[in-house]
Order: structure tokens, then C-alpha cells, then sequence
């Protein structure tokens, strides 16, 4: 694929969602955060709830996968969020069709979206209540072509 194409490819995608529950607003850039170029994080914020979190600019990069343990980086950073995926989850997504790596790769958008640039995210009892469910639904059912690994 050529640049111009991924470029092309990169602006039909739609916005991503407010990652707070019941908001669901398109996120804008955040102008006091900006591009952090030593992490790779832009800034966003919801402009109806004022929610404020992170996206990697350039995407995420897979870098190991093992069993439900997905470990991911973004930019020149060397923080690492690392997603662990129960059987429910991964059941609950596989009757829409959502791969387990696309999925992991989703809740890890949402993560970041939510201020966590590190550590381990484990989705748990409360997917519904937390926003991860809706978001990671809408990110699959709309930008069909993202993290489809």
C-alpha cells in the first residue's frame, strides 16, 4: 500500500468514541496536551463530558501474544500496556466476529483513551458498566480494517 493510500485509508476511518460511559461523543485533538513526540500519545478530549485521555498517533504495535496475554507498544516510548483477555470476553466478542488480537488491540485503544498508558489491562465483570464493551463494539463494527490481524 502506498502513503498516499494509507493516508487516504487512515482519514475515511471514523472518529474514535468518548470512552465514558453513556457519553459516547467522536473525541477531538486535545490543544493543551498535543503530540507528545517522545511518546507517541496525542492528546484528545470529548467536547460534551470534557473527558480527556490519550491515543497513539501512529497506532499500536503488537509486540508479543501468547494464550489471552497480549502485549502491546506505541511510538518511540518503551512503556508497554499489556492486555489479558478472559474466555468470557473473548466469547462474548468472537459471536461478532471480533478476532482475539483485534480485540485485545481495542481494549488497549480504550485504555489509553482512559489514562492508562502502562501496565496490565483486565477486563473483568464490569465490561458493561466501564464503557470497554461499547467501545470496543463500536471500533470493530466501524473501522473494520483497523488491527485486523
Amino acid at each position: 500500500m502506498s502513503f498516499k493510500s494509507a493516508m487516504v485509508e487512515k482519514k475515511m476511518l471514523k472518529p474514535m468514541l468518548c470512552p465514558i460511559p453513556l457519553c459516547g461523543q467522536p473525541l477531538s485533538p486535545d490543544p493543551r496536551n498535543g503530540y507528545d513526540a517522545l511518546t507517541g500519545l496525542e492528546g484528545t478530549a470529548c467536547l460534551r463530558c470534557g473527558h480527556r485521555g490519550v491515543k497513539a498517533r501512529d497506532g499500536l504495535q503488537l509486540l508479543f501474544a501468547g494464550q489471552h496475554e497480549y502485549v502491546f507498544s506505541y511510538g518511540p516510548s518503551l512503556s508497554c500496556l499489556k492486555v489479558v483477555l478472559s474466555a468470557a470476553v473473548l466469547n462474548l466478542f468472537r459471536i461478532h466476529g471480533v478476532t482475539s488480537v483485534r480485540l485485545a488491540t481495542h481494549m488497549a485503544e480504550w485504555a489509553l483513551l482512559r489514562g492508562q498508558v502502562c501496565g496490565t489491562v483486565r477486563p473483568s465483570g464490569d465490561l458493561l458498566q466501564s464503557g470497554c464493551y461499547e467501545f470496543c463494539r463500536h471500533q470493530a463494527t466501524n473501522n473494520p480494517t483497523v488491527s485486523s490481524w
